[in-house]
């Protein structure tokens, strides 16, 4: 058991402070956000605007939490730390200060400056329960946030992230590329249905036989880890080791995806043309790795300098070369040379570093140069 881990003495109890209470202590700088275990901000306006809908309606919402922090010693003050609810409490702040999302020129919900006298008293007066973690160490305090914000097991990668981030414009791009249910609600850039059918139609096929993706993918959400992966590499132009660059893209287009019409246009014209190849859906061709090769290298060539008939060959006989290469049953002329086996056991052991990326992307440019129009 670690140190973080030491049992308290005594249950930390749970009492109502008024909005007005927070809202002055925010104001004279006695709240403060310990960015040493605090996420960044990350709600999007329409999760703003729902919780203040949400005090508006006298409805609860989950405690914060609060801990001591330092005596600011110029104006002579104890400042708090917020320890979880900063995103709530901002907010609040933010709302009754008529700044951020509300000071756009439409909101859907009545500005704290349009309610009537007995509503902002209302509104004022609304208690939140929060939790003060007095005597607490901070070691305690940071395994506490990471309690409160720890989930039922253990999540993969792509689940922290979308615990964490997910309603991030550049996430909420990915998804409608490959998840079949996705609400639209508050996100800025909407794939049109027709293209979106064309992608799920790619990706998955007639049914589970046909899907890149097993189930386990889908619910664990590696397939949208793969689409992420495969967006930010397009994006950035070149290969980066495993999902390396996928968490910058997450979080630096958190608010918006200016690149969402471009890459969603280059997207659809490679899934267009790879579809249009007629390759078989169970070929290697339709594996992760491969896949993810055929996509991110037809994305930066003009697609029309390819003849797809001697593109089709071209792969699928090197499709059946693995194939029977596999068991021992090539003839001497068909053996598989060194640079073929090399790629093949790259694709075959889903090696995600830089390197075997490149490897796998300039053989395939060399099978694109061979099969040029």
């Amino acid at each position: 058991m670690t140190t973080a881990a030491i049992k308290l003495e005594a249950s930390i109890p749970a009492n109502n402070t008024k909005v007005i209470e927070i809202f002055n202590k925010i104001r004279s700088g006695q709240l403060s956000i310990n960015k040493g275990y605090q996420r960044k901000l990350v709600w999007k306006k329409q999760h703003k605007f729902d919780f203040i809908d949400t005090i508006l309606r006298n409805y609860p919402f989950p405690e914060v939490y609060l801990a001591p922090g330092s005596l600011d010693q110029e104006k002579l003050i104890l400042v708090d730390e917020i320890v979880d609810g900063q995103q709530r409490l901002t907010t609040i702040h933010d709302y009754i200060n008529n700044t951020d999302v509300f000071a756009l020129p439409r909101i859907p919900i009545p500005r704290f400056s349009e309610l009537s006298s007995q509503d902002k008293t209302t509104f004022l007066n609304y208690e939140i329960s929060v939790r003060y973690l007095k005597g607490v160490s901070p070691e305690q305090v940071r395994d506490i946030f990471q309690r409160i914000n720890r989930t039922d097991y253990a999540l993969n990668s792509a689940e922290r992230l979308n615990a964490q981030w997910g309603e991030s414009e550049f996430i909420c791009f990915c998804k409608q590329l490959v998840e079949v249910e996705f609400e639209s609600n508050a996100v800025q850039y909407i794939i049109e249905p027709e293209n979106r059918k064309i992608f799920l139609q790619f990706f998955h096929g007639e049914d589970d036989d046909e899907s890149v993706f097993t189930t386990g993918d889908r619910s664990r959400l590696l397939a949208m880890q793969y689409i992420m992966t495969v967006v930010a590499t397009i994006d950035f132009g070149d290969y980066f080791a495993r999902n390396d660059r996928v968490n910058f893209y997450i979080q630096g287009f958190n608010d918006a995806f200016p690149q969402a019409t471009e890459i969603e246009a280059i997207l659809l014209d490679t899934v267009k043309f790879i579809d249009n190849l007629h390759l078989d859906r169970k070929s290697r061709w339709f594996n992760k790795a491969n896949l993810f090769t055929l996509l991110v290298e037809m994305s930066k060539i003009d697609i029309s300098t390819i003849d797809p008939e001697a593109l089709h060959t071209t792969l699928s006989e090197l499709d059946r070369r693995v194939s029977f290469d596999e068991v021992g049953l090539l003839e001497e002329r068909e053996k598989l040379i060194e640079e073929e086996k090399r790629y093949f056991d790259f694709a075959r052991e889903a090696v995600n570093q830089k390197a075997a990326r490149d490897y796998r992307g300039s053989f395939m440019r060399e099978i694109f140069k061979k099969c040029k129009r």
